[in-house]
């Protein structure tokens, strides 16, 4: 079970004792998720009783607490049986309970000026559905990325400025924010169907994966960032730059006899790069730009020296909304470019996504028909996720839908055996 933030339990203790003293209020929702494998071995991937509460406070003078906490049961790891592959005892008690929080930030709203400090979710960029900018918070991979962000982001205890400044008639936001809570991504327990597929060994030899150092709250290990927003000419415009740890490990490789030993190794890196937008009609064009200096990246090699490495990536994302009569026609396209690329490196100099959803609303926007598609063509592999949504009031919604993944391999490809459908139930209060 997650520990929870000291704010965020403080803050639900004195929600009964500083009644007087302040406003409070408690949003929340309960939510069943249900999902069942139609390839692979087929089974119940999941039976999700989720509770999701969302307490804030007034406090006067500008002052205010958030926060967000996100806990289930997941009956599916005591009703499938268990095993020595994917359902093992540790497997089953990594994805039976989960408690976290979120987000538990005090807040000060002034004239000129946003500060937030505590444990929040830092949003950046204009894409949907894959990251470029948006690499603050890192990710919980337990379902692959098929969590919404706002779930699967890891809340980080940061201090963050946002300051308001009209400069030459228009006007500007520069922000600040210094994280000493420096986290990577949580991966899905190995050998678990949602894992990522480790690197092939040769033949008759066996992989072992060893524990990493991995960032964490070390002055050391802080991590920083700014950006500038503002509209110019109808272009909502930002610059950014980012100085933390890239999320994900790079793999080091030290092969012995019969022997091939993975030892995940995080680095630094500084991202710069901005997000531009505009409106024309019904259509928006929009688009990410960044450039990851220093970032760490796998190599072919089987020694220490010669299995990992740095180097600059290019990368950018180009985007289309299209809205008319209900409908809205959303094409993507990725592209990351390792311009000083070799054969040592274990991934090809230019690679990416091209994505496309489509959605509508029938019987006054209460079904709600949505299909989203990515192809990766650097290794052909792709996922498909239709969903429908019926909207029974403003607090009950029911929702259909299924994730299927195709290829041999490659990103999406190695979830090939992992089609699944799905359905979720949601009250909000």
């Amino acid at each position: 079970m997650k520990r929870l933030s000291i704010l965020t339990i403080a803050a639900l203790l004195l929600s009964t004792s500083a009644a007087s003293a302040a406003e409070w209020t408690m949003h929340g929702a309960l939510k069943n998720e249900t999902a069942y494998f139609l390839s692979g071995e087929k089974r119940l991937d999941k039976l999700q009783n989720r509770l999701d509460l969302k307490p804030e406070a007034s406090f006067g003078h500008g002052w205010e607490f958030r926060g967000r906490v996100l806990g289930w049961y997941d009956a599916a790891m005591d009703i499938e049986q268990t095993n020595a592959t994917d359902l093992t005892p540790a497997i089953k008690q990594h994805y039976r309970t989960y408690l976290q929080s979120k987000e538990a930030y005090l807040l000060y709203g002034g004239d000129m000026f946003d500060f937030r400090m505590g444990q929040q979710q830092i949003v950046w960029g204009k894409t949907d559905g894959l990251r470029m900018l948006d690499i603050i918070n890192p990710l919980d991979m337990r379902e692959f990325m098929l969590d919404d962000f706002l779930d699967s982001r890891i809340g980080l205890w940061s201090a963050r400025l946002n300051w308001y400044a009209d400069i030459g008639g228009s006007q500007h936001e520069f922000e600040f924010i210094v994280i000493p809570d420096a986290r990577p991504m949580q991966l899905a327990p190995t050998g678990s169907r949602w894992a990522f597929a480790q690197p092939a060994a040769p033949a008759g030899v066996a992989v072992t994966l060893q524990g990493g150092g991995e960032p964490s709250w070390r002055p050391a290990d802080m991590e920083a960032g700014m950006a500038w927003r503002s509209n110019l000419d109808g272009w909502d415009l930002s610059l950014n730059w980012f100085y933390g740890w890239k999320d994900s490990p790079s793999l080091q490789k030290s092969l012995t006899p019969g022997l091939l030993t993975l030892t995940p190794v995080y680095q630094r890196m500084n991202t710069v790069g901005g997000s531009f937008s505009n409106a024309f009609g019904s259509l928006v064009l929009r688009g990410e730009l960044a450039a990851n200096i220093g970032e760490g990246i796998n190599k072919n090699g089987v020694t220490p020296a010669t299995s990992i490495g740095r180097t600059t990536t290019m990368n950018a994302a180009f985007g289309l909304d299209y809205t008319e009569n209900n409908w809205r026609i959303s094409p993507q396209f990725f592209i990351r470019y390792l311009p000083g690329w070799d054969n040592t490196i274990a991934e090809d100099q230019a690679s990416g996504f091209v994505s496309l959803m489509i959605s509508t609303d029938y019987l006054n926007e209460k079904l709600k028909p949505e299909i989203i598609g990515l192809y990766d063509w650097a290794d052909g592999s792709w996922m498909l996720r239709p969903k429908l949504a019926y909207e029974f009031s403003d607090q009950i919604t029911a929702r259909l839908g299924g994730d299927i993944f195709g290829g041999s391999n490659g990103f999406f490809g190695q979830f090939d055996k992992n089609d699944r459908i799905y359905s979720e139930l949601e009250y909000t209060f």
